[in-house]
């Protein structure tokens, strides 16, 4: 190849990067831009191995070497693929209290408002080691004045050192006033960091919104 056809090559490289990369991502997300965790399991295992193979093509010709193109396609496929790694499922959503209960519970009367709260969150277990899963539960109340059925996002998302790890999860629920149970497993790679991981997991919706964390071990 002539060095002006590898300087152009070059040039691309960055460019191809960052839209193969996007488009990677973006087969975690569904149309109506929520995490679904069964796609994002296809996704990165084989978003992964497609980027990784677009990647090494592409730096083999910037390079005018096909063997380091190979060798760091395979290692930014790894990598890539690791996103879908991290995998929600198995989501479950049932009722605590009822209204009356949980009006009762937390001295309410209609004259107060909306209530929107985040009664406590936990992990189970606490300690895993890579490539086990925790489940995730959280418990809230919501309670309107008019005793209409809400409907709520509910949104999960793991930080380890400050960073968010794979992709945030998010469904939504329409549920009648009282206080719910929310849970959803949570499975980790083979190659996930030890370190204390926190979970944030939040209630968002028209009346308002609430947030606890709680935490667990990678060991």
């Amino acid at each position: 190849m002539r060095e002006e056809e590898k300087e152009m090559a070059r040039k691309f490289l960055v460019i191809a990067m960052v839209l193969i990369f996007g488009a990677g991502l973006a087969g975690c997300a569904t149309e109506s831009g929520y995490y679904d965790p069964g796609r994002s399991a296809g996704a990165g295992a084989l978003g992964g191995a497609a980027t990784g193979a677009a990647l090494g093509a592409i730096i083999g010709v910037a390079t005018g070497s096909p063997a380091t193109g190979a060798w760091i396609g395979a290692a930014s496929g790894a990598v890539v693929g690791a996103v879908g790694g991290y995998l929600y499922a198995e989501h479950r959503n049932s009722q605590m209290s009822s209204a009356q209960a949980a009006a009762q519970s937390y001295n309410y009367s209609p004259a107060q408002g909306s209530l929107v709260d985040v009664n406590r969150v936990y992990v189970n277990p606490t300690q895993v080691r890579a490539g086990q899963q925790v489940n995730l539960a959280m418990e809230y109340t919501i309670l309107t004045p008019d005793n209409a059925p809400v409907s709520s996002t509910l949104y999960r998302e793991i930080r380890l050192g400050g960073s968010t790890v794979g992709q945030p999860y998010q469904t939504q629920v329409t549920n009648s006033n009282g206080t719910y149970t929310d849970q959803v497993n949570y499975a980790l790679p083979g190659n996930a960091p030890p370190g204390n991981y926190t979970v944030i997991s939040r209630v968002m919706n028209g009346y308002g919104t609430a947030e606890k964390v709680a935490y667990f071990n990678v060991y």
